[in-house]
């Protein structure tokens, strides 16, 4: 009896095995398709480049593989998948280290303006450890938040101290920090903008919806018109209307509005978002069951007082599932602002596809998916937070 009730405790939790296979592939990677291209200058084509075996390099690659090869053991148990966690961050730490300090010293017999970039290999092994130190939290029914804590924390100390300077990303940032610093402060604006104009217009939207059915069909039919339009169109559509507008009321061009610029594009993105906060507030909304509104109302609670302390309370999880998919979607959205002038990390990113320079495309890719995923968890706790207390 004893022996048969320890048996399934040792058995792999779920994507247990997964991780142990996405260990290995990522052990695998750098080595067949390259960690390190190096190119003449940044615009030229890099050509593949050879591992340096200097010590330095040679030690983290060890590291990097044996950190591989525990991650791939300890996750075929289900005790040890905390540990398989703990040693993917091992495993990328490692990754970014033997990339900074390859990199330093392929570039000492190079010409200044050459540039070692990580190559695909780097990339697809990146990407498998993250697969795989979520999978390692996901057979133990828990999120990936120890990984990506640890990883983002041992990430910043080797950039801060230098352990990375010598990859192109690194020297096309600091060559451009004033330019990324601005064309964030303009995402940031952009999305949040348009994030907020949706929120004052789908909250009362849906308070009207709820009383008046023939309102809802109008506001629902509205939002889902919009999400047939492509995002580029939309804005071109109401680049015409504003620029009547500001021919009207001059006035308005000392706001920032215009046909060209960034208000056609906070519009735009807000109509987008119109369709996941009213859905979701009228679910919300409509959660509590028409018994208990009905004992409400039977103990004299009016219509707002009801709203207040019985709708708003029970249906604020499935509201913030709606603001947390509205966000992410807000900061994705603000890429294509940079189209029609509203600048924002897009414009790093079309300005790097024009140059064909990676690097240049890589800053303003990294900002905007560091941005939706630091959205995502926010409003994901929040929501977390809020089913705990219920």
């Amino acid at each position: 009896m004893g022996s048969a009730a320890a048996e399934p405790a040792a058995r792999p939790g779920r994507g247990a095995p997964a991780a142990a296979v996405l260990a290995g592939l990522a052990a695998a990677a750098p080595f067949l398709l390259g960690l390190l291209s190096l190119a003449p200058n940044r615009l030229l084509s890099p050509r593949p480049a050879g591992l340096p075996l200097t010590t330095p390099v040679l030690l983290s690659i060890a590291v990097f593989l044996l950190a591989g090869l525990g991650l791939a053991l300890a996750a075929c148990r289900a005790r040890s998948l905390r540990l398989a966690e703990l040693l993917a961050v091992a495993m990328m730490l490692a990754l970014l280290a033997s990339a900074g300090m390859a990199a330093e010293a392929l570039l000492r017999d190079a010409s200044a303006s050459a540039r070692a970039m990580p190559a695909a290999g780097f990339w697809m092994s990146v990407l498998l450890v993250c697969l795989a130190g979520g999978a390692a939290a996901a057979g133990r029914g828990a999120a990936p938040s120890l990984f990506w804590a640890a990883s983002l924390l041992g990430g910043s100390a080797l950039l801060l101290g230098g352990g990375l300077e010598s990859l192109s990303l690194l020297k096309e940032a600091a060559a451009r920090g004033p330019e990324i610093r601005a064309a964030l402060a303009q995402h940031l604006a952009l999305s949040g903008g348009a994030f907020l104009l949706a929120l004052l217009v789908a909250g009362p939207a849906a308070l009207l919806a709820l009383r008046h059915p023939r309102a809802e069909a109008v506001l629902m039919g509205v939002a889902n018109a919009v999400q047939v339009v492509p995002s580029i169109a939309l804005f071109g559509l109401l680049m015409a209307p504003l620029g009547a507008l500001v021919a009207f009321f001059p006035v308005l061009r000392t706001w920032g509005i215009g046909g060209i610029g960034p208000a056609p594009a906070v519009l735009g993105i807000a109509a987008y978002l119109l369709l996941p906060l009213a859905s979701s507030f009228l679910a919300g909304l409509r959660l509590a069951p028409p018994a208990l509104l009905e004992a409400a109302a039977g103990q004299g609670m009016t219509d707002r007082q009801i709203l207040r302390a019985v709708r708003l309370p029970m249906g604020a999880g499935v509201m913030l599932g709606g603001l947390r998919l509205a966000a992410v979607q807000a900061v994705g959205l603000a890429t294509l602002a940079a189209l029609i002038g509203g600048g924002g990390l897009g414009a790093l990113i079309f300005q790097g596809i024009g140059q064909l320079a990676a690097d240049l495309i890589l800053l303003g890719v990294l900002p905007v998916v560091a941005l939706s995923l630091a959205a995502d968890a926010l409003l994901a706790g929040a929501q977390t937070a809020l089913g705990a207390r219920a």
